[in-house]
């Protein structure tokens, strides 16, 4: 038996959130199609849960651009971006 947040998501046409899960990243970077744009748009209005994953996946991705993704990070803050990146790998899971 379906619940009723999944018979909503269905006949709005949003993602579940495990299929939001998947392309939650690619849709950060830009890097999805108008039309899977706007369904995870929806289901990130919709859905608390992936709307705070969404939110903390950009924070973590501002902080590295600001402290240098790309090895130039400062001696003092190699163990916080290491802790970042720790963090950002356990989303994914």
């Amino acid at each position: 038996m379906k619940t009723l947040s999944e018979l909503h998501q269905r006949m709005v046409g949003m993602k579940t959130c495990h299929e939001v899960g998947l392309i939650l990243q690619d849709y950060l970077d830009g890097d999805l199609d108008r039309a899977r744009v706007s369904m995870v748009s929806a289901h990130l209005e919709q859905c608390r849960r992936c709307g705070m994953e969404a939110d903390a996946y950009r924070r973590i991705k501002d902080s590295l651009a600001r402290i240098g993704w790309e090895g130039r990070v400062h001696p003092e803050d190699r163990l916080s971006v290491d802790r970042l990146r720790r963090f950002a790998d356990s989303l994914r899971n």
